[in-house]
Formats: structure tokens, C-alpha cells, sequence
């Protein structure tokens, strides 16, 4: 067996006792996983890309996890020599958590049972690196819970507050504690990843990402530094800049992946179809983001062939690309793979409440339901289930029990605010929206939805603002562009209108036509006919390539947006008095320019339209009067 294909396995199994023993369950079992998925057949580990799977020299295990955080450069061969004031650290660590060993197991013990104060209570003399990470951690989840309690409490508003300033004050003492040791070369990657979660906690965002990058490239196996440090970083942030700050090993490929999920860019092919690999490819995407995540995916399904992480990833890249039947195809396989999984059940109900699978949606309700009734995703999909049907009611009841199990949870929030529009409750849907911006900011649903609710209440100033947002969070999705240039149109400022329509064509083409007939329309109203009708052109060509449906289907946003369709619909025969007004401008345009059979074939199709329930009756009263005008001026 190849020698990096040992040092991988051993680098998993590591992680999974060292974050099993500080109460990172998540981290340890999403190692578990990785480490189960490697192929037993594999012999040798790939190298893509020309970046080392594993650092060549790398320190051992424990010497990194004791604060080693000096790294040698790539290639280097020879031996890295901690120094005499390190290594004596690092035996000191040794020795303490050694002394210590029996009064750690009793205190992980009470951790597992959530007994976290009693936890603080056995481990308050203690010293070494592990025990102080453990007794801090469970400080900070016990505050936690506490501001959990009090805000499911609405009648005690009052003593909420006063807990929560209590908290807050818990909160600095923690982040204090940790700096003391930090300023003294006390802490080791463990205790730097718990600072950097008590600096996002207090807000400090910067600090935050600085740690967890510091944590990182002292023990870069723990996949929850990985989680936190994408909710401390800025999606517009170089890449680039990113990628030289990361650890040289194959974590960064599993991080950069995750963190390429949400960055929409539109499918090179216009049916949205792409290819993908036997176990849940990629996707053959243009854009540099969609060809990295290609890169870093091709390397994870190199090395776990068989990881349900890797096929989950691509399952998420396809529905946010909007690739529907493939991302339901992959959690389809998901499902197959291991029938008692609920990660991601969540995105799963998204994909077919937008595909309007009724069926397959109870379906995945009532499995969820009998395999865990009270899992934040499950409540979501039995949300979704309900909102399907109609019953907004009850689907905010069960969104509401998805709040209560985890408030942090993103999606409750964002869908409950979707309910609350349907509902017509715009009071409530602004409160769940704002809740969604304030445990992610970079959640681009939230910011949309804030948008639409603030534009049924006619405030075009505050829509705007919050349209702006998630469109500079997903530049090439249409309908972030196509919803602003509504906007900016219903303040009569025209000419921000067309540069947003202008926008949307260069994104993805789902809300292609709405944007082709908002420019024809406006360029129209402000005099400006020959770019009129050369939108108008680009209409009729649409409708003549999709279909006349087609000229309305695209815009909607049900489900996964909320509200329907930005601009109002119309459904097929929308789009046909739509093609039909095509008509009649592309004749009168034609007619002016002399071209009398050209505007004759435009009116002839108005005409034809109307047998097949294509135009109203109006447009072909107009096509048949400009017909007989121009007969009588021949």
C-alpha cells in the first residue's frame, strides 16, 4: 500500500480522536465518514494539480496539535526542528493532560450528557491544553442554551434581555481567558479554533477569520475551523488571496468546494443540462468558478469514490445552478446510498417543491418523519410539504418547531418568511427575513425576500436597497436583476431600470424573455424605436425558439424565492399577447421603414395566433385594422 494512501488513513482516524475527545462530534464524524469511504482498492493517492496531498516533513500529530504552528515550505526535505522553548512546551502539554486523563474522561462524560456547568466544576483546576478546551467549550454551549431558553420565552421579554447582557458578559470572560493563554504560547489549535467561535459569536468577524486560519495551518484536519472560517469570509474576497493563507494539504479542496457552492454562475448549455460523473460529477459549467469547483471535486472523488459528502456537494452545486432533475437524480442516489440520512433532507424538499412533486415530497416527509420527528430538517421538509399544499399555517408551525430545536437554523427562517408573504403577513415576514441576514448575511433568499416584502408595502426606496444586496450576492442569476429593474421601473427611474434589464441578459436565461420584453417596452416609452424594435425582434425570435409559454414561464421564483413571479404572470396566454404586441410593433416598425410584406407577415401571425387561444381579441381588432390601412394606402 502507497505510503500517502497510510498517511491519509492515518490522518483520519487522528482527527477522529481528537475531535471526539473535545466534543466536535461533527468534525469527528464527518472524518468518520471520509475515512470510511476510501477505496480499498486504491494503492496510490493522486497528486492533481501539482499541490501535495500531504506535506512533505510534516511534523507529527500530536507536536502540531501542541501549537506548532511554524511550517516549512513546500518541497523542503529537510527535517523540521522545533525549538528548545516548543519542545518543552509540548512535553509540559504531554505531561499535564497525562496527570490529568482521569478527571478529562469523567468531565467528557458530563459533556455528552449536556451537563455543562458540572463539566466547568471537575475541570476548574486543571491545566493542560485538553482539559482547558473542554471546560471552555462547555462555558461557551452552556451560555448558549441559556440565551436558547430565554428567547423561546416571548412572555418573559424582560428577563430575556437581562440573561442575554449576562451572556454577553460570559462571552468576554471566555474570549479573555483565551487570549491570556494565547499572549503566552498557552494554546494550541483546539483552544485557537474555540477563540475565533468566540470572536464570530461577539461579532468580530476579522479577528474570527484571522484565528481560524491560524488554527488551520497549526492542525488542519478539524472540518469544523473549515465551516467557521466560510462564515468569516467574504464571498467578493479573492480566491486567489484565500488559497495562499490555506494549509497545503487536501482539506483545502473539501473547504474551496464548499465554498464555491453558492457562487451562481450560468450553465454553458441552454436546457440547463450538464454532464456528470458516475457518482455525482461536477457539472461542465463555463465560468472560472464552476471550473474550479470541477477541479477541487474531480480531486475529493479521487479519494473518497465513495463519499456521500462528495456526491451531497454536487447534489447542492446542481440545485443552486438550478439544474433540478440532476440534483434531484444525485440526493435520489444519496437516499439509495443510506436510507437513514437526513443531511440535507432539507435542500431535497426545496428541489421538489419547486419541480411540484407533491408525491415524491410526502413521500420524503413521511421517511424523515419516522426516522427522527425532531430534526430541524425534518421539520423543514414536512414545511414544505405543507406549504405545497396550501396550508401556510401549518407550515410555519413546523418551521417554527425547526427554530426551536436550532435557532440558528438559516433555512427555517428564509421559508418561514416565504409562508409569512403568502400569508400576506408583512410584519412577520420582515422579522423572519432579518433573522435569516443576522445568522447569515451572505444569504442571498433573505435579502431577496426582505426585498419583495418591502415592495408589496410600496416602499420602493428600502426594496431597492435589499434587492442590491442579492444581486451583488448572485451577479449572474437573472432574476436578481430582473426584480431590481421592476423596482427601479416602479419609481419611474428609467434609466437604472434598462441597465439592470441590460444585466439580467448577461446572467443565466431563465428570466431572459421578461428582461428582452421590460427594455423592448421601456425603449419603447422613452422614444428610442430602433432599439425597441430590436428588442422587440429578440422577443418574437424567443417566443419562435421556446415557445410563446416560454415568454413568462421563466421569471417566477415559487418556492425557493417565494411570492411567484417577479413583474406578475400570465401564464401561456400572457406570453402570447405578449408575442402578439411583438407583432403589431415589429409591423408598424417595418411599415415605417417601407418594408410593407415584412409588416404584413408580422400582422398575418397575430391574426393566425388568435384561432390557436394565442392573442386577445384586442390585438387582433389591431393587427386587422393596420392591415386594412395599409391595403388602402396601396
Amino acid at each position: 500500500m502507497d505510503s500517502g494512501f497510510d498517511s491519509l488513513k492515518s490522518q483520519l482516524r487522528d482527527s477522529v480522536e481528537e475531535c471526539t475527545g473535545r466534543g466536535l462530534v461533527y468534525a469527528a464524524k464527518w472524518a468518520a465518514e471520509q475515512l470510511c469511504s476510501l477505496s480499498a482498492e486504491t494503492s496510490t493517492v493522486p497528486k492533481p494539480m501539482g499541490v501535495p496531498l500531504t506535506k512533505p516533513a510534516t511534523p507529527t500529530l500530536k507536536h502540531r496539535l501542541r501549537g506548532a504552528s511554524r511550517q516549512l515550505p513546500l518541497g523542503t526535505d529537510t527535517e523540521y526542528r522545533p525549538r528548545d522553548a516548543e519542545q518543552e512546551r509540548k512535553d509540559q502539554w504531554s505531561r499535564l493532560d497525562s496527570n490529568e486523563r482521569d478527571k478529562v474522561t469523567l468531565a467528557k462524560c458530563l459533556f455528552d450528557m449536556r451537563e455543562f456547568d458540572r463539566v466547568r466544576h471537575v475541570l476548574q483546576e486543571c491545566q493542560g491544553p485538553r482539559a482547558v478546551f473542554l471546560g471552555l467549550y462547555a462555558r461557551y454551549l452552556s451560555r448558549e442554551r441559556k440565551i436558547s431558553e430565554n428567547s423561546s420565552r416571548s412572555n418573559e421579554s424582560v428577563e430575556a434581555k437581562q440573561v442575554a447582557g449576562e451572556s454577553d458578559s460570559e462571552l468576554v470572560a471566555i474570549r479573555d481567558e483565551l487570549e491570556a493563554r494565547d499572549s503566552e504560547s498557552d494554546l494550541d489549535a483546539f483552544g485557537v479554533y474555540l477563540l475565533a467561535m468566540v470572536h464570530k459569536s461577539l461579532g468580530q468577524k476579522q479577528l474570527a477569520r484571522t484565528a481560524c486560519i491560524r488554527s488551520l495551518n497549526m492542525y488542519e484536519y478539524n472540518w469544523s475551523a473549515w465551516q467557521l472560517l466560510e462564515t468569516c469570509v467574504d464571498r467578493r474576497e479573492s480566491m486567489d488571496k484565500l488559497s495562499g493563507e490555506l494549509p497545503g494539504g487536501w482539506m483545502r479542496h473539501a473547504f474551496l468546494a464548499h465554498m464555491l457552492l453558492e457562487v451562481f454562475l450560468p450553465s454553458s448549455n441552454s436546457n440547463g443540462n450538464s454532464s456528470s460523473s458516475t457518482n455525482g460529477g461536477s457539472g461542465n459549467n463555463n465560468g472560472t468558478s464552476s471550473d474550479e469547483f470541477s477541479v477541487h471535486c474531480q480531486v475529493l472523488e479521487q479519494l473518497f469514490p465513495q463519499s456521500q459528502f462528495v456526491i451531497g456537494l454536487c447534489a447542492v452545486r446542481h440545485y443552486n445552478m438550478r439544474e433540478f432533475e440532476e440534483a434531484r437524480r444525485l440526493f435520489g442516489l444519496l437516499q439509495k446510498i443510506d436510507p437513514y440520512r437526513l443531511e440535507l433532507a432539507d435542500v431535497h424538499s426545496n428541489i421538489l417543491y419547486v419541480m411540484e412533486d407533491r408525491a415524491r415530497l410526502g413521500e420524503l416527509a413521511h421517511r424523515c418523519a419516522e426516522l427522527d420527528r425532531f430534526r430541524p430538517e425534518t421539520c423543514c421538509v414536512i414545511g414544505n410539504y405543507y406549504s405545497l399544499r396550501r396550508e401556510h399555517e401549518k407550515a410555519v408551525s413546523y418551521f417554527q418547531k425547526a427554530l426551536q430545536l436550532d435557532r440558528n437554523y438559516l433555512a427555517a427562517w428564509t421559508l418561514m418568511g416565504h409562508e409569512f408573504i403568502e400569508m400576506k403577513n408583512t410584519t412577520a415576514a420582515i422579522d423572519a427575513y432579518r433573522n435569516a441576514v443576522d445568522v447569515d448575511d451572505k444569504d442571498y433568499r433573505a435579502w431577496y425576500g426582505l426585498g419583495q416584502t418591502y415592495e408589496m408595502l410600496n416602499m420602493s426606496h428600502y426594496a431597492i436597497s435589499y434587492y442590491a444586496k442579492a444581486a451583488a450576492l448572485r451577479p449572474y442569476d437573472s432574476r436578481m436583476w430582473c426584480a431590481l429593474g421592476n423596482c427601479y421601473e416602479q419609481s419611474k427611474q428609467l434609466s437604472q431600470a434598462i441597465d439592470c434589464y441590460r444585466r439580467a441578459l448577461v446572467g443565466s436565461t431563465e428570466s431572459e424573455s421578461l428582461a428582452i420584453s421590460r427594455l423592448a417596452r421601456l425603449y419603447d416609452n422613452t422614444g428610442d424605436r430602433e432599439r425597441a424594435a430590436y428588442y422587440y425582434q429578440l422577443l418574437y425570435e424567443h417566443a419562435l425558439k421556446n415557445g410563446a409559454q416560454a415568454l413568462y414561464s421563466a421569471g417566477g421564483a415559487v418556492g425557493e424565492l417565494g411570492g411567484g413571479a417577479v413583474g406578475g404572470s400570465g401564464g401561456m396566454h400572457g406570453g402570447q399577447d405578449e408575442l402578439a404586441a411583438a407583432c403589431l410593433y415589429l409591423a408598424s416598425f417595418e411599415h415605417e421603414r417601407g418594408r410593407k410584406q415584412v409588416a404584413l407577415r408580422y400582422l398575418t401571425q397575430v391574426i393566425d395566433g388568435a384561432s390557436s387561444g394565442g392573442a386577445s381579441q384586442q390585438r387582433v381588432d389591431e393587427a386587422k385594422e393596420m392591415m386594412r390601412a395599409m391595403s388602402s394606402q396601396s
